[in-house]
C-alpha cells in the first residue's frame, strides 16, 4: 500500500490523521491531500461503503494530486459548497470524481461551469446510465468490476481533453 494513502484520513472519521481546512462561506471544510501532479478532487469518498474509493486513491495517488474533502452536512447547498471549495483551495480547473452524496452537486456544477470542472467522473449507484456522456463526463456503473472501473477511470482522466 502506498505511503500516500492513510485510510484513517479517508474514512468517515475525519478528525483522525492529517487534514487541512478551508472556509467556504460560514462552513469550514476539512480535507486531505495526497500525491502530486494534476489535481483530482474526490468528493463523497467513503472507503467503508465501497472498496472502489480506497483502490481509486491507491491507483491515482502516484500520478495525481488528490484532494478529498469532507462533504457538508445535509441542508447545505452542495453545489455552491463544492464550487466554493474548489475555488477556496486555489484550483482554476480540475478533474472531479464524485460519489453519493456529492454526485448530484458535481453533475450540476460540471454542467454549469466548464472552466472549473474539466472532466467529471460519477460513481454510479445503478440509477444512472453507464458509460460516457460526451468527452467531459464518465459515469461509472456499480455493476462494473473493481478492476474494470479503475481502468476506465484512469484512461478517462489521463486522456487528452
Amino acid at each position: 500500500m502506498s505511503d500516500l494513502l492513510d485510510l484513517r484520513t479517508l474514512s468517515t472519521i475525519w478528525h483522525d490523521g492529517p487534514c487541512a481546512e478551508v472556509r467556504v462561506g460560514e462552513l469550514v471544510t476539512r480535507y486531505v491531500r495526497r500525491g502530486s501532479g494534476p489535481s483530482v478532487v474526490l468528493a463523497g469518498t467513503d472507503t467503508e461503503a465501497s472498496p472502489l474509493w480506497a483502490a481509486l486513491v491507491e491507483s491515482l495517488a502516484p500520478r495525481y494530486r488528490l484532494i478529498l474533502p469532507k462533504c457538508p452536512p445535509n441542508g447545505v447547498d452542495a453545489t455552491a459548497w463544492l464550487k466554493g471549495f474548489i475555488e477556496g483551495i486555489g484550483l482554476e480547473s480540475c478533474v472531479l470524481v464524485a460519489g453519493e452524496p456529492a454526485a448530484a452537486a458535481a453533475l450540476e456544477l460540471a454542467s454549469g461551469d466548464e472552466l472549473i470542472v474539466r472532466k467529471l467522473v460519477l460513481l454510479g449507484n445503478g440509477d444512472r446510465e453507464p458509460g460516457s456522456d460526451g468527452s467531459r463526463t464518465l459515469i461509472v456503473r456499480a455493476a462494473w468490476s473493481l478492476n474494470d472501473s479503475l481502468q476506465r477511470i484512469d484512461e478517462f482522466i489521463s486522456s487528452q481533453d
